[in-house]
This record gives C-alpha cells, sequence and structure tokens, in this order.
C-alpha cells in the first residue's frame, strides 16, 4: 500500500505541471483506474411498480380492505415512462401502450366474442370496500356465492283498547236474608235508570258477573325491515378504460400480473352459466340475483284476558237520584239492602289484550340468474 501511495503522489505532481485541461483528463484517467466496478446485472428491474398516485393503495392488501390496488398502469422503463393504459404515447416514442417497449408488463389479450373484458377479479367478502385500481375505471358487480341468510327485523306488535259486547246481566231477588227462600231471576236489558215505582226493598239478592259476548282489539305492528341481500363471496370485475392501445384489432391491453386483493390473471365475462373459452380456462360462476321472501307473521291479539263487569246502584228517589248503595255483580250475596225507588246497572268490558305474532318469517336464496367469469393466468 505504502509504494502504491507513492506512486499514485508522482503521478499527481506530473499532473499539476500539465496544463488546465490535461490535468482535467489525467484526473479523471486516475480515479477511473482506481474506482471499484457494481455489476447492475445484479438487480431485475421491477415489472409492476406501485402506483404514485394518491388514489391508490400498495401492493399488499390482502384482507380485501377498500384501498388494495394492482399493479401501477405506469412502467417504469427508461422510455421515460408510459402510461401503458390510456391510449397515448406518453413518453413519445412512437408506441402506445402495449406496442411501448416500456410497457414489458401489459399483454395483448383477445376478447372472445360475446364476452366482455378484459378485466381484474376480486372475490371475497365486502367487495363493496374494495376500490378499483387507478387506470381500471369501469366496475362491475358480478354477484356472488353463499347468500347469508340474514331474516327480517320486526316491529313489536301491540294492541289497542278492547271493544267488547257483554251479555245482559241478570239479579236474582230473594225474599229471605242470606239468599234464600223465594226468588227471581230477573234480566237487565238497559243500562239506563230503572223506577222500581214504590220502596223496593227486598230480603237479599247476588249478581253475577256478565260473560263476553264479543270481544276483538286492533292490532298493530309487525312491519318486516330487511336488511340489504349480501352473499359470503361477492365478486367485482374492473376494466380498463376504452381507450387502451396499443394492440391489433379485437385485442385489448391488459396487465400481465395482479396485485392482491385481486385474483391472478385477466378474466373475461358475461351473463349467464357458461363454458369458458379454452383460453381462459379457470371458470368462475356468481348468482346475480336473489329471492327474497323475507317478512313477518302478521300481528293479531289474543281476547282472553277481557272480561265484563257490571255494579247495580240503589237510589233513593225516582230518576236514579240520590245513590244510597252500589254494590258489584261478583256473586256474592247482599243482606238487608235499603229500600230503594230506583236502580241502574253499569256493564263494562275490562282487561287488555295480548299481542301475538311479528315473527321473522321466509328465507333468502340465490336466484337462477348467472354471471361466469373465465380467467387467463
Amino acid at each position: 500500500m505504502a509504494a502504491f501511495a507513492e506512486a499514485k503522489f508522482a503521478i499527481l505532481e506530473v499532473v499539476l505541471r500539465r496544463s488546465a485541461v490535461q490535468s482535467v483528463t489525467a484526473l479523471v484517467a486516475l480515479l477511473a483506474a482506481s474506482a471499484c466496478t457494481l455489476d447492475f446485472d445484479q438487480f431485475e428491474p421491477e415489472l409492476f411498480p406501485a402506483s404514485s398516485g394518491s388514489g391508490s393503495g400498495g401492493s399488499g392488501g390482502g384482507d380485501g380492505g377498500g384501498q388494495a390496488t394492482t399493479s401501477s398502469t405506469t412502467s417504469s422503463g427508461g422510455g421515460g415512462g408510459e402510461d401503458c393504459l390510456n391510449g397515448d404515447d406518453d413518453d413519445g416514442d412512437g408506441a402506445v401502450d402495449c406496442a411501448d417497449d416500456d410497457c414489458s408488463g401489459f399483454a395483448c389479450v383477445t376478447v372472445p366474442e360475446d364476452w366482455q373484458g378484459p378485466g381484474i377479479l376480486y372475490q371475497g367478502p365486502e367487495a363493496a370496500d374494495v376500490a378499483c385500481p387507478e387506470g381500471f375505471p369501469t366496475r362491475v358487480d358480478v354477484g356472488g356465492r353463499d347468500v347469508l341468510d340474514t331474516p327480517a327485523t320486526c316491529s313489536p306488535c301491540s294492541c289497542g283498547a278492547p271493544d267488547v259486547a257483554c251479555e245482559a246481566p241478570a239479579v236474582t231477588v230473594y225474599g229471605d236474608e242470606g239468599c234464600d227462600g223465594a226468588n227471581v231471576t230477573l234480566p237487565v236489558r238497559s243500562e239506563n235508570c230503572i223506577n222500581l215505582g214504590e220502596d223496593f226493598q227486598p230480603g237479599s239478592y247476588s249478581g253475577d258477573a256478565p260473560d263476553v259476548d264479543s270481544a276483538r282489539c286492533a292490532a298493530s305492528g309487525g312491519e318486516a325491515t330487511l336488511p340489504p341481500p349480501r352473499f359470503g363471496t361477492e365478486g367485482v370485475v374492473c376494466a380498463p378504460g376504452p381507450d387502451a392501445g396499443g394492440c391489433a384489432g379485437g385485442e385489448a391491453c391488459a396487465p400481465r400480473e395482479i396485485d392482491a386483493p385481486f385474483e391472478q390473471g385477466v378474466c373475461i365475462w358475461r351473463e349467464g352459466e357458461r363454458r369458458c373459452p379454452e383460453e381462459f380456462g379457470e371458470r368462475h360462476v356468481f348468482a346475480s340475483s336473489v329471492i327474497d321472501d323475507r317478512g313477518c307473521t302478521q300481528c293479531t291479539c289474543d281476547a282472553s284476558g277481557v272480561s265484563c263487569a257490571a255494579t247495580l246502584t240503589l237510589f233513593q228517589r225516582d230518576g236514579c237520584r240520590t245513590p244510597v248503595e252500589t254494590v258489584p255483580f261478583n256473586g256474592v250475596c247482599v243482606d238487608d239492602p235499603p229500600p230503594a225507588a230506583s236502580v241502574s246497572i253499569e256493564v263494562t268490558g275490562t282487561g287488555s289484550c295480548r299481542p301475538r305474532g311479528g315473527e321473522p318469517t321466509g328465507e333468502i336464496e340465490e336466484g337462477e340468474d348467472r354471471i361466469t367469469v373465465c380467467c387467463a393466468r
């Protein structure tokens, strides 16, 4: 090393004695002779760099999140940067999109007759949260598989006040106390005041509550709220715009490799359940419709909790004036009632109805409509 250093200084002394141009030339040659050599061939160029646009995410994104994207549609080749899907000669080299050497990560694809494409496919949960990447503005929701049978949500049932019709009450009058001796049962067909004509003073009497003739309550509620139909696996295809060029007639420019969460391979699609063309052998069939007969059972009201009640009021004077006693019709014997010139009976319906119904019913299932997506890796 000492000998090399002495030789180097000797050369520098010679260089410094020469003209300025000659000195620079000699110095450059000296540095070139002593520099290390870097082998650039050991690094492979990245064919699909991640997009630098603000609307895209990185190349990871395997969780189905909304910002995972495919590889960038702009090549990183040495021609100045060619956007490989916009139909323009961005780098001015006379070649467009797939015809440009900068777009080595893209290829021309022939789309068979009656099929749509090309595009890239995502299949997984919650496709609505997956954004189509830059350069693929056309989004096609192709349906899904394994429909989720989420039941309807039913609003609670309720019942209004009962509308009750009661049978006519009856009172049994006894000549003796303790509801004994001679008696007569008198049906009461009016709730109006009844004048007895003279003082009425039986030994005792009793009355039973009248039976229910009819009862009903107005039902409400049971409206169904249906969660949107969802599939366990949902599919979406993202297609490049119509301007992508650089290919022969009947062909379209498409990427060779795709980043997650999208499936590898360029895809075509068509309505119906179809056989795939030979060159697009990877087949995916999605249901594009559902049959939804979810709902709620009708709300009804059980009137078994409704009953009828009656009370008897005795008055000292005609016209039901000056009440002296009010007793219920409950089957209990009333001894030694006071004298009465008139009576009235009040009949009422009591209790409430019990709501029934409002339970989820029906189900959701895949319809007969299908979309077939075929991909070529």
